[in-house]
């Protein structure tokens, strides 16, 4: 019978401090039972691979088979409230939610003045904070308690401010859920893509950027909000391959924290992904030594007070440094020396790799599988794209699948497997225009794999290399055609054919426009 491996996923990604916390929460609050408890968490905290086949054969006589899956429900939930009890502390949204259901307490038990202080509390810091909904659920609760004490005065200074504040604070909060729509409706329109691609493509994204919300900043009256502005247009000029004023304005998030006199405990994973997003950005502006400079700053935070025994945030910056020097390698030209990064940190690669989930596992597999193929090893590399093409959320990128299908058909070049190569060109075409995959690059790369299949001397297929690098500098020159393959240059893969050289020997001879 298969079963639930929420638990076990659950407790896997706990920390040690977190893992201690359960415990004592768990003793706290729990009488009878208790030790079942704390030793159903222990059997499933020891578990490398998840089996629970072996977990209720240990506790059979314990927990009977019919109640196993109520004391999993029991725990999980326990689990869960020692973690809202654990983070509560660094969550100031939860600290004034808290304070309105005091308040309500309070109310319920006749203690008018005491509730209206916390109350009043709860408002004026949801305010401060730009927490619109709870600023609301605040005056909703003041409004209540007001009626209930049938206190006129209060209830007179109330109307006389003609719901003034309510008002502004509904117009503030409508700002943001349509910054919040706006997000969703950008991310959904350049997740499958890393850029544009069409015509069609670009006018979708200018449509979205006409929205007056992403024009004017003055209407972005909160900071969450002008945060959003930050990042959506951000996003935005990332997708249209605009990656210069792309960094601008995330180095504006990466500063904003920067100047503090230290970075307060729950802002440091928001640095993390902000200095991870500025460094990835000037990556593809090819701003090479800026991206170098904050990959050093990403892992000096190794050894940041709030880092440095927190194990989430640990991997987290050593995945994103790994996949980060992956690419600025590629990027870069310098494929020897991205051969020689991938040998030296074999273990530390692997160590990470299992640790991260299918996108990040995704993106690694498939850098490497670049790295291979521009170091002239296709084998390597063909066992690299296997993994690509096993990876279950492969279908959900498409910018990593289409290039995923090219690099294939390459390998397979390579390799010298013509017979296989004729089939996959038909079946990865096929994919390709089903998905509306083929831009003028891919429509290109599929015309003189054909043309070579057919070929039966050295010097047509050496003509057919230098019509096809011709053609494809060509289309190169299209905006729109630019960031095609981006860590992989077929340019150069090409000259090293024409030449009957390696890749590393067309970047260290030079001469080729690149």
């Amino acid at each position: 019978m298969k079963f639930s491996d929420d638990l076990y996923q659950l407790i896997n990604a706990l920390n040690q401090s977190e893992k201690r916390y359960v415990k004592l929460v768990t003793k706290a609050f729990t009488s009878k039972g208790t030790d079942n408890q704390l030793a159903l968490f222990d059997a499933f905290d020891r578990q490398q691979e998840y089996n629970e086949d072996k977990i209720r054969k240990d506790f059979k006589y314990k927990i009977p088979a019919k109640n196993f899956h109520v004391a999993k429900n029991r725990l999980y939930n326990l689990i869960l409230k020692a973690l809202h009890l654990y983070h509560l502390k660094n969550s100031e949204y939860q600290k004034i939610n808290q304070l309105i259901f005091q308040s309500e307490i309070l109310q319920k038990k006749g203690l008018y003045k005491q509730a209206d202080v916390i109350n009043q509390k709860a408002i004026q810091t949801a305010i401060k904070l730009d927490i619109f909904p709870l600023a609301i659920t605040g005056l909703s609760s003041q409004a209540n308690s007001f009626m209930n004490q049938r206190d006129l005065t209060k209830i007179t200074h109330y109307l006389d401010r003609a719901l003034e504040e309510e008002y502004d604070l509904l117009e503030r909060y409508k700002t943001d859920l349509t910054y919040q729509y706006l997000q969703l409706k950008t991310l959904f329109i350049t997740h499958k893509k890393q850029a544009i691609r069409s015509e069609a493509e670009m006018a979708q994204i200018q449509a979205l950027k006409e929205h007056p919300l992403l024009k004017d900043p003055s209407l972005a009256k909160s900071k969450s909000a002008l945060d959003m502005y930050r990042f959506l247009n951000g996003f935005i000029c990332r997708y249209e391959g605009n990656y210069v004023q792309a960094c601008e304005y995330w180095k504006e998030f990466v500063e904003e924290l920067e100047e503090l006199k230290s970075i307060p405990k729950n802002r440091i994973e928001e640095y993390i992904s902000n200095l991870n997003n500025l460094m990835f950005l000037q990556l593809e502006a090819l701003l090479f030594d800026k991206a170098w400079t904050n990959c050093q700053k990403m892992i000096a935070l190794l050894c940041h007070e709030h880092i440095k025994n927190n194990a989430h945030l640990i991997v987290k910056i050593k995945e994103r440094v790994i996949e980060f020097k992956l690419e600025y390698y590629l990027r870069s030209y310098q494929y020897q020396e991205a051969l020689q990064y991938q040998h030296t940190n074999q273990e530390e690669i692997a160590d990470i790799y299992g640790q991260v989930g299918d996108f990040r596992k995704l993106v690694i597999d498939y850098l490497q599988t670049s790295i291979y193929l521009c170091n002239q090893m296709p084998q390597e590399a063909s066992f690299s794209i296997e993994q690509v093409s096993a990876n279950k959320v492969l279908k959900q990128h498409q910018y990593i699948y289409s290039g995923a299908m090219i690099i294939n058909l390459l390998i397979h070049f390579e390799l010298g497997n013509y017979q296989l190569l004729e089939s996959l060109l038909l079946n990865t075409y096929r994919m390709m225009y089903k998905r509306k995959l083929l831009y003028k690059s891919e429509k290109v790369i599929f015309k003189y794999l054909k043309k070579y299949l057919r070929m039966s001397t050295n010097e047509e297929i050496m003509d057919s290399f230098k019509f096809l690098k011709q053609e494809l500098q060509e289309v190169r020159t299209h905006k729109f055609e630019r960031n095609f393959l981006p860590n992989f240059d077929l340019v150069v893969w090409i000259e090293s054919k024409i030449q009957k050289k390696n890749m590393p020997e067309i970047i260290l001879a030079g001469g080729l426009t690149l």
